[in-house]
């Protein structure tokens, strides 16, 4: 049934046309040598014509561009092109690294290129009026994401190793003829991996990696503990942007302060409290409260160590006559920075304040 609409609607718009070009067939297809050639040109004339075909590729942004030249003879009604009569086509590059690329393997560059076909009727004849060239085109996005595939750090990695080791596998079958860009940056709070290899700056990228592996250098900016970062690796065949992997996270920790942690928080009875203690929220604050009221109410703030105040949701405690056991989590409500300092400022409901120092511990970094 679609197929019988797509030729009504051809059939429709060719009416009155000399010529029409059709590159369904390859419309959302990435071209390559074997289909480049996939279309039809509809001689709607009434006899046979030669002639001249021009196609182009183009991207977008970019000085990229590959063009051909083709002369062939349409009969009445439709006709298709294919590999075959496209074999004598005249091909011209802008660059002799894209040409290898499309003609010995096939391959696109990554991007957003516009194909175009642009058929002309020859004439020997001044006085014959051809008519203009008609063109048809089409875009088409080339992203080889799966093609490039990260192996270690795994995504989401906890990493103990301030110059860790990092690589990557590669899916082409021209692996060995190309080099690749690797870049880390820091994750800012409330980005994903790709916004922050994306948009932040990074704190270290090689552009001219021979291989699928490297350890990260002493010689760049030190790696910080607890700061996440996200890393992804671009290929490159002479120059040319092939593809790029998906972005992965990594942190690296500190293992002598998780061994100080406990990972069991015992409930911390705040009101009677005499003297200084340190207290840990590993995820979550566990705090004790016994209220002498039938109905009772704490209201609450969350301050940094400047004593800047911290946006959370519940910035009101309901509590019951009696022993509360109260479990704050943090970390599903709000983001916290690993093993820094917090207040927690608790306000009675007779006006009572009370500040709870404590060193906010990110659950993910426990072994």
């Amino acid at each position: 049934m679609m197929l019988l609409m797509v030729a009504i609607a051809w059939q429709g718009r060719a009416q009155g046309t000399s010529l029409v070009v059709n590159l369904a067939q390859i419309d959302g297809v990435e071209l390559n040598p074997e289909n480049a050639f996939n279309y039809e040109i509809l001689n709607n004339t009434g006899s046979s014509k030669d002639v001249a075909i021009q196609g182009s590729i183009h991207y977008r942004n970019s000085a990229l561009k590959a063009s051909y030249n083709l002369n062939i003879r349409l009969q009445p009604g439709n006709n298709p092109i294919g590999k075959e009569r496209g074999s004598s086509a005249a091909w011209s590059f802008s660059d002799n690294g894209l040409k290898e690329l499309f003609k010995d393997y096939g391959k696109l560059p990554q991007g957003t290129y516009e194909y175009c076909v642009t058929v002309s009727i020859k004439t020997i004849n001044p006085e014959y009026d051809a008519g203009d060239p008609i063109s048809e085109c089409i875009y088409q996005t080339v992203n080889d994401i799966f093609l490039i595939n990260l192996i270690e750090p795994e995504n989401n990695a906890k990493l103990y190793e301030l110059n860790p080791m990092f690589s990557w596998v590669v899916n082409y079958p021209f692996a060995s003829q190309l080099s690749y860009r690797i870049r880390i940056a820091p994750v800012k709070e409330g980005q994903n991996n790709e916004n922050a290899i994306n948009r932040n700056n990074p704190v270290y990228q090689d552009n001219q990696v021979m291989s699928t592996s490297m350890i990260y250098p002493t010689t760049a900016k030190p790696l910080e503990k607890f700061q996440p970062y996200a890393w992804t690796v671009d290929a490159y065949y002479k120059g040319i942007l092939l593809g790029g992997a998906e972005a992965w996270r990594f942190t690296i920790i500190d293992d002598s302060l998780l061994v100080a942690v406990p990972v069991v928080q015992s409930y911390y009875e705040f009101e009677n409290h005499l003297g200084e203690t340190k207290i840990y929220a590993v995820g979550s604050l566990k705090l004790k409260y016994v209220s002498d009221n039938m109905v009772d109410t704490l209201g609450v703030q969350l301050l940094d160590m400047k004593g800047q105040e911290v946006r959370i949701k519940q910035t009101k405690l309901p509590v019951q006559q009696g022993v509360n056991k109260i479990d704050i989590p943090f970390y599903e409500q709000v983001s916290l920075q690993h093993n820094k300092e917090y207040v927690y400022r608790i306000t009675t409901k007779d006006a009572k304040q009370y500040n709870i120092p404590f060193v906010y511990i990110n659950p993910l970094y426990i072994k």
